[in-house]
């Protein structure tokens, strides 16, 4: 059963701020439940614009790596990229690659093989790297937590500046200069960049520095800016919201040949959407880094020749389908061992195979979670090591979980939400004692019946076209801006149906006795059976529009229903 929960309402505040802004005092209240609650801040939230963000040299260590940029310009040093495998770590790549290059600097770009080297600076990289000639070395969404890889490149005469997003460690690596917004110690709207969005900082601050005034060139890169952001699922407020929503515009332009061939690939030919982002182009932009080599990503993204860019984006598609089709292999494994476990064994679920591709397993175990909300743990046994994924639920930290297991690990990190590790296969059956063990105790029943916050509650006569027009001004949603769910009491069921290629979604017609509404209920077909002409039910649900007959219609997405 899942938990409703109406946010606490604030009717004085949302109706002065309606008032002092012109606002619909409903779109006033959710802008209160997000913690927007000053009419400064509001303004900004509706009308992000560009000039409205911070400096970049708030961040620290801009100014002494530029310095150490112009130095390796006028000496004619090589200079390397160092990015992550996925789409955050392509598209910070990307940013920055692309700006030194039009600084007019020898520039060159290093992505790490997934299962060879792992993720961030590793030894053999920076020997390799040594080997080419490389004078330094500029990370991208890694590197902060790369001290001895860091003393390596330093004792062989390679410069590191580090760009990240992530946690600081206790101590800071011994790069030449981190940039990392998480070292600003008062709050500050940078703080919850992407990887991304620090390289686009950086390279704002690089081009201001050298007198580069070419802001065609800066704001044309916003389009690798909010694809990077948006897939790496960071808050899409404060700076994160301006540059996804200015980066948005300039992703639909399709200006990059690799964005425009992707689409294509995706079948993709209306305007792009956050979850367009989610769902079609960042799964096909991590497809490489997960079965292949993640260059094949940059590549596309900073391709100049249309069959080469149209040959990567088919291939990458092709790559996307394999990891669906082998992600889909390892689930119906995994939900055959569920359906022949002990309920009891089921408060979280970890399960281990032979030749499950650790590229994979991260995806299948967030859809394990989905399906059964459950803390979910997949380890796939390859060469003789197991590599595992976990993911949990609201409010269950499951790296807590895997740290008082350490000891089996031979490598460990994450955050509450998600967790990797490596383990020998003999330890794997000691881990799923342990795990099941104390999580009888951790997790109680109440832990699985998932929250749907609730916004505000509606009366049929109050949703129209014209209020979801006015919630519109509240996109792009996402990560710690969600879409608005309201909630309506007491309807009755006028029709039902079935509908989809197998009857998967159910329509609904509901009323309350003077009002109908349309409603839409996807992957919840099977509630048909369950419903009643004689009960009258409370639902839950986001607003949309719906085209019918060339005409707009306000439509409910179905979040939950319950009798009244």
């Amino acid at each position: 059963m899942k938990r409703w929960k109406v946010l606490e309402q604030a009717p004085e505040a949302r109706t002065e701020l309606a008032n002092s802004l012109h606002l619909n005092p409903l779109i006033a209240q959710i802008l209160i439940n997000r913690g927007i609650c000053t009419a400064g801040q509001i303004e900004k939230f509706l009308d992000p614009k560009l000039s409205h963000l911070s400096d970049p040299f708030d961040i620290p260590g801009i100014q002494k790596a530029a310095q150490r940029i112009f130095e390796a310009k006028e000496k004619q040093q090589k200079v390397l990229v160092y990015g992550d495998y996925d789409v955050d770590g392509v598209t910070g790549t990307t940013v920055l690659l692309e700006t030194l290059k039009h600084m007019g600097i020898h520039t060159t770009y290093y992505i790490p093989f997934r299962y060879g080297e792992g993720y961030s600076l590793n030894m053999e990289a920076i020997k390799k790297i040594k080997r080419e000639k490389v004078d330094l070395i500029v990370t991208v969404d890694c590197g902060i937590s790369s001290k001895k890889e860091i003393e390596l490149a330093n004792s062989l005469g390679i410069d590191v500046i580090v760009t990240d997003h992530h946690n600081l460690p206790e101590e800071l690596p011994p790069a030449l200069a981190v940039i990392n917004p998480k070292m600003i110690k008062s709050e500050h709207p940078t703080k919850d960049l992407a990887g991304v969005g620090v390289a686009f900082k950086f390279a704002w601050g690089l081009l201001r520095l050298a007198g580069i005034r070419d802001r065609e060139f800066l704001t044309e890169l916003l389009d690798m800016v909010s694809l990077g952001t948006i897939a790496d699922i960071v808050p899409l407020t404060a700076e994160n919201r301006i540059l996804t929503v200015h980066g948005l515009r300039y992703l639909n332009g399709k200006k990059r040949m690799g964005i425009k061939f992707l689409t294509e690939a995706a079948s993709i030919y209306k305007k792009l959407s956050i979850r367009d982002v989610n769902f079609a182009l960042a799964p096909r932009l991590n497809a490489a880094g997960r079965l292949e080599h993640a260059s094949l990503s940059v590549e596309l993204l900073t391709a100049h020749d249309p069959a080469r860019a149209r040959n990567n984006a088919r291939e990458l598609n092709r790559l996307n389908g394999q990891r669906q089709q082998i992600g889909k292999n390892i689930q119906n494994e995994v939900l055959e061992i569920i359906s022949q476990e002990s309920p009891d064994l089921q408060k979280i679920i970890i399960h281990s195979g032979q030749g499950w591709h650790p590229g994979v397993i991260g995806i299948t175990a967030a859809q394990i979670v989905e399906k059964f909300y459950r803390p979910a743990i997949l380890i796939g046994i390859n060469e003789g090591i197991g590599r595992g994924s976990a993911r949990s639920i609201e409010g269950y930290n499951i790296y807590k979980l895997l740290e008082a297991n350490n000891d089996l690990f031979v490598e460990f990190g994450g955050h509450a939400a998600a967790a990797g590790f490596e383990i020998r296969p003999e330890n794997i059956e000691e881990l799923k004692n342990r795990i099941r063990n104390s999580v009888q105790e951790l997790i109680t029943d109440e832990t699985f019946s998932p929250i749907i916050k609730i916004d505000t509650e509606l009366k049929p006569i109050d949703i129209s076209l014209n209020l979801i027009k006015d919630l519109e001004a509240l996109e792009p949603f996402g990560e710690g801006n969600p879409a608005p769910i309201f909630m309506t009491r007491a309807l009755k069921v006028v029709y039902t149906r079935r509908v989809g290629s197998v009857g998967s979604h159910l329509r609904l017609k509901l009323s309350d006795g003077k009002v109908g509404l349309d409603v839409i209920g996807f992957g919840l077909g099977k509630l048909e059976d369950t419903l009643s002409y004689d009960k009258t039910y409370d639902i839950a649900y986001k607003l949309e529009t719906n085209t019918w007959d060339g005409f707009e219609v306000a439509q409910l997405n179905l979040v939950d229903i319950k009798e009244s």
